[in-house]
């Protein structure tokens, strides 16, 4: 294969991210190669939020877009910013009501020089498994979701399989218990690693890294070359020490939910 360079890779990050969301979530619309949203459900909950992603193309009339849509969305909305457009939209976004919060960092990791490290202690039983109650645990337990969202959170990914898209699900289990999950994501032969979670009371013993190892090795035997993922503040040095170089930082902004006149009956209004 050819070389890649860094425009190249973050395109192909981007092609990654837009996958995934695309097809986790019930209603999506592309502005253009830069301003994708994604309505996270079609149900009143507590993660029922827009997100809105801006990356590293040209923003043309994509902020515009956005910045048109927002005012006219109920719900919590959750912008992330390629570090290069914050100049751009920090102003507008600020004019309405958002907040800075976190940043993440989109990571890339060439397979062709990923070596497994050796494993700490009793392996745990790592499983391809197309049982997703085995696998919504630990992701509803490490990112904090009530009973209620992760059912709907799991129920978009058993939608998803059920049409086809090449989505794998991922587990580590200790003793009978399922401890660690992690969503791997394929297109085009590109590789993408989302909702990397561990029980709480199972961190720090390396699940999540020979979890992690697990996949790419099976993202390599389906063709993968590059495999890509965002990371919190608090994974970008497990990453790192797993070969994973960072591409870029995303710019989280957060505005929360606005009063509604009537409730909101479907997501169309949010992202069409």
């Amino acid at each position: 294969m050819h070389a890649i360079g860094p425009l190249d890779l973050a395109s192909l990050y981007h092609q990654t991210e837009h996958h995934y969301f695309a097809v986790t979530c019930p209603l999506h619309r592309r502005f253009n190669a830069c301003v994708n949203g994604y309505f996270a459900d079609l149900h009143i909950n507590e993660w029922n939020l827009l997100f809105i992603r801006v990356g590293s193309g040209l923003l043309g009339d994509g902020l515009d877009a956005i910045l048109e849509l927002i005012p006219r969305t109920v719900v919590p909305v959750r912008t992330m910013v390629h570090r290069d457009k914050i100049g751009c939209v920090q102003e507008p976004l600020a004019n309405l009501g958002f907040t800075v919060i976190e940043t993440t960092t989109a990571m890339v990791l060439d397979l062709a020089t990923f070596a497994p490290a050796a494993a700490r202690g009793a392996p745990p039983q790592i499983n391809l498994t197309y049982n997703l109650d085995d696998w919504a645990g630990p992701v509803g337990s490490a990112f904090a979701m009530s009973a209620e969202w992760t059912a709907h959170y799991q129920a978009r990914h058993q939608l998803a399989m059920d049409g086809g898209e090449d989505l794998y699900h991922f587990t580590a289990t200790i003793q009978g218990t399922v401890v660690c999950a992690l969503t791997l994501s394929m297109i085009d032969q590109v590789a993408r690693l989302n909702d990397v979670g561990t029980h709480a009371a199972f961190r720090g013993r390396g699940y999540a890294t020979q979890l992690m190892q697990a996949s790419l090795a099976h993202a390599m035997g389906l063709g993968a070359r590059w495999c890509f993922l965002e990371a919190s503040a608090l994974g970008v040095s497990l990453y790192r020490k797993m070969g994973f170089k960072d591409l870029f930082e995303y710019q989280a902004f957060w505005r929360g939910p606005l009063p509604a006149l009537t409730p909101p009956h479907s997501g169309e209004t949010a992202v069409g």
